[in-house]
């Protein structure tokens, strides 16, 4: 839906750039059922869910072998992709997200971690990044 580019400076000697997403999951559109099911309390948390990419080590991973993760709550919902600046073309990936008429689409494979009454956790096993204009 937007983006939002920052840089957080933390300290003098460390500045961490961030880029944000706003998205919204539409559960009709989760070709897992019974994982639309498991979400659909969540539904409002996760029409605004801001997905946040990012430099290495930036947040924790819920499993060494994870790319990112998903966090939902009775509050809100937020998911980190991990590593994402460090790939080769990620940084070119969100310049051309900037570009008039582009587009944006996201797949991705996630793995629970952790199901409470309130609160889900999961690990994003892969994804893929996709960013969509015509030439011309």
């Amino acid at each position: 839906m937007a983006w939002t580019a920052r840089v957080w400076r933390e300290s003098p000697e460390r500045a961490i750039p961030m880029f944000k997403l706003d998205a919204e999951v539409e559960l009709r559109e989760v070709a897992d059922r019974d994982l639309a099911t498991a979400l659909g309390p969540f539904a409002t948390q996760l029409s605004k869910l801001p997905i946040y990419i990012l430099n290495p080590d930036e947040t924790q991973r819920l499993a060494p072998w994870a790319v990112g993760r998903l966090d939902v709550d009775d509050k809100s919902a937020s998911m980190f992709f991990h590593d994402f600046l460090r790939a080769a073309n990620g940084q070119l990936l969100l310049n051309l997200m900037q570009t008039a008429g582009a587009a944006t689409d996201i797949v991705m494979s996630i793995v629970p971690v952790a199901v409470e009454s309130h609160r889900l956790r999961f690990a994003v096993t892969e994804y893929d990044f996709g960013i969509h204009n015509r030439i011309g």
